[in-house]
């Protein structure tokens, strides 16, 4: 058996994509309206692969950028609570695995500092063109996608990269 590698899905797509009353997007004016918080990154790459590991303080509620591709997710630290359309709260404690599907925000609140790592299959290596690749930033209206804010995962990215 051979696996595909498939296409990204068209964002255009996706529960609340562009709707200024979806809860999610409402979420991120809340959240964009409290003190950022800083949650450093690390990019690490292997041929062909990349792997993102992202450390959130201890209570930091955020949302994802709208993943164009699915892949695995590890918590290797932590205790969280995830939310997105179509499925109840779960709080994932770590070691946790778990897979995220093409189309998939979420919200998430850490009860504990929490590490979660994701890998993505891909020839490129810089960070900036890998998340511009596998994700979506102009999804809500009520933000501009070059938000500082809605950026820090570039204002984190050359001090940590780590190859």
């Amino acid at each position: 058996m051979t696996l595909t590698i498939p296409d990204k899905i068209d964002a255009r797509q996706v529960v609340g994509y562009g709707d200024p009353d979806d809860l999610m997007n409402q979420f991120d004016l809340a959240i964009l309206a409290m003190p950022p918080r800083e949650c450093p990154l690390i990019h690490r790459f292997t041929p062909g692969l990349y792997i993102r590991e992202i450390f959130m303080p201890k209570d930091t509620t955020l949302t994802s950028l709208l993943h164009l591709t699915t892949h695995p997710f590890f918590v290797m630290k932590g205790d969280v609570s995830v939310w997105y359309h179509g499925v109840p709260p779960q709080r994932y404690k770590a070691p946790y695995t778990g897979i995220t599907e093409a189309g998939t925000r979420r919200l998430l609140y850490t009860h504990e500092d929490t590490v979660w790592i994701t890998t993505h299959v891909t020839s490129l290596t810089d960070p900036d063109e890998i998340i511009d690749s596998i994700t979506s930033r102009d999804f809500n209206p009520h933000v501009d996608p070059n938000e500082p804010r809605v950026n820090m995962w570039r204002h984190n990215r050359n001090q940590l990269k780590d190859k």
